[in-house]
């Protein structure tokens, strides 16, 4: 044989042993990473599998908090719309009316000092009642006002009710007209959320 085909078969016979070993080390290779992927896809929907279970716990509990301080906010709100209904009605109660079609202020505010008494046993009721759900500037004016019926009911005699009486008279049922107006004003502004 001549020279250049010993060197053609040593040649083509290493060709064939690398071919023969790239082929093996190819399906080797390809079966290692098929192998890998297939860890990595476990691994890797264990974790997505965990992290969703936590999401989802989270967000339940969130729910359901959620829903408690919906529940209690509902709740809040009726009573403060209780409050308001019952406090509108209240004022009903103790504006004097028109007893005779020349009435004034000042009438008006004789009539309510008379009543400082009956006043300040309703007011001290509707504290009773709702106090818990006034805030703490609307508290403050329903005590003033039951402290004023409070001292104001012993001023007024049977020969009538003094200036200053009727003046103290006036203030209390603008300072009710006050609270009144806050109460509802607080209802309306959380209808509107």
């Amino acid at each position: 044989m001549a020279a250049w085909q010993t060197l053609l078969l040593a040649f083509g016979g290493n060709a064939a042993l690398i071919a023969v070993l790239g082929f093996i080390g190819k399906s080797l290779l390809e079966k290692l990473i098929v192998r890998d992927t297939k860890q990595f896809e476990f691994d890797l929907k264990s974790k997505t599998d965990a992290e969703i279970e936590r999401l989802r716990s989270e967000l339940l509990k969130s729910t359901e908090s959620y829903k408690i301080q919906l529940k209690k906010s509902e709740f809040l709100f009726q009573k403060q719309f209780d409050a308001a209904t019952e406090f509108s009605a209240l004022i009903q109660s103790i504006h004097p009316g028109y007893s005779h079609s020349d009435m004034d202020w000042h009438e008006a505010c004789d009539e309510i000092a008379v009543h400082f008494t009956a006043i300040e046993n309703k007011l001290g009721r509707f504290m009773g009642t709702f106090g818990a759900v006034l805030n703490d500037e609307q508290r403050s004016i329903l005590k003033n006002v039951i402290s004023d019926a409070g001292y104001g009911k012993h001023e007024v005699t049977a020969e009538g009710v003094s200036d200053s009486v009727n003046t103290m008279a006036g203030e209390l049922y603008m300072s009710l007209l006050e609270l009144e107006k806050k109460l509802i004003q607080q209802v309306h502004s959380q209808s509107s959320l």
